[in-house]
C-alpha cells in the first residue's frame, strides 16, 4: 500500500441537511424516535398517544404501567420542551406535532434512527453526532484505509470556512479529541505515534 491512502470526496454528509445547531439536540434515541413517530403520522397526537408510539417501538424489559410512565415523563420533562425550544414541535394540552417548517425532518434522520437500534445506542450518539465526526465517517467510508492525519486535516480545511479552516489546527484538534474519542467507541483505529487512521465495518452501517 502507498504511504497514504486515497481518500474519496464524493460520499455526502449523512447529516448535510440537519443544521450543526441542531445537532445537540438529536444525541438522544427517544427524542430521535419522537420525531420518527410525528413524521410517520403527520397529525397532532396526544400525550398519550405518543406515548404508546414510542413504546411500541422500544423493546423494554419494563412493565407496561411501569414503561408509560417512564416515557411519559421523560417526555414532559425532558424531549418535548428541548424539542420546543429548537422550533421543531409545537406542544400544548391538544397535544404534539412538528411545526409547519421545522429546521430538522425525521426523513434526513435515517442515519441517527439506525443506530438507535444499537445496545449502546446514547453512547453512539453523544460521541457521533457531532459536525466534524460525522463529516470524519464519510471521508473514511468513501476513501482506502488507512489514512494518515495529515490527509483528514487537510481534506476538513478545504471543505471548512470555519476553525477548521486552517490545516494545523485540525490536525490538533483530531489528534487530541475527535480521533481518540471515536477510537475508543470502536469506530475506527488511530495510532497516535503514526498518526493513522483505519476505519472499522461499523462504518459502513452508520453512513450509509
Amino acid at each position: 500500500m502507498s504511504s497514504d491512502a486515497h481518500l474519496g470526496g464524493d460520499m455526502p454528509d449523512p447529516l448535510a441537511t440537519v443544521p450543526t445547531e441542531c445537532y445537540e439536540i438529536l444525541r438522544h434515541p427517544r427524542r430521535l424516535r419522537l420525531l420518527e413517530v410525528l413524521g410517520c403520522r403527520q397529525t397532532r397526537l396526544s400525550l398519550s398517544e405518543l406515548t404508546t408510539e414510542l413504546i411500541d417501538r422500544t423493546s423494554t424489559t419494563a412493565s407496561n404501567g411501569r414503561a408509560r410512565h417512564e416515557v411519559r415523563i421523560t417526555l414532559v420533562h425532558n424531549h418535548l420542551p428541548r424539542l420546543e425550544e429548537y422550533d421543531i414541535v409545537d406542544w400544548d394540552d391538544d397535544g404534539v406535532a412538528l411545526v409547519d417548517e421545522p429546521p430538522v425532518h425525521p426523513a434526513d434522520l435515517s442515519v441517527l434512527l439506525d443506530l438507535c437500534d444499537s445496545e449502546n445506542a446514547e453512547t453512539l450518539l453523544e460521541t457521533l453526532v457531532d459536525p466534524v465526526r460525522m463529516r470524519l465517517l464519510s471521508l473514511l467510508e468513501a476513501g482506502d484505509s488507512p489514512v494518515s492525519l495529515e490527509c483528514l486535516a487537510a481534506e476538513l480545511s478545504a471543505r471548512d470556512s470555519g476553525p477548521f479552516d486552517d490545516t494545523e489546527r485540525a490536525k490538533i484538534a483530531l489528534h487530541h479529541s475527535h480521533l481518540p474519542a471515536m477510537a475508543d467507541l470502536g469506530v475506527v483505529s488511530y495510532d497516535a505515534e503514526s498518526q493513522r487512521v483505519t476505519r472499522y465495518e461499523q462504518v459502513v452501517s452508520i453512513v450509509q
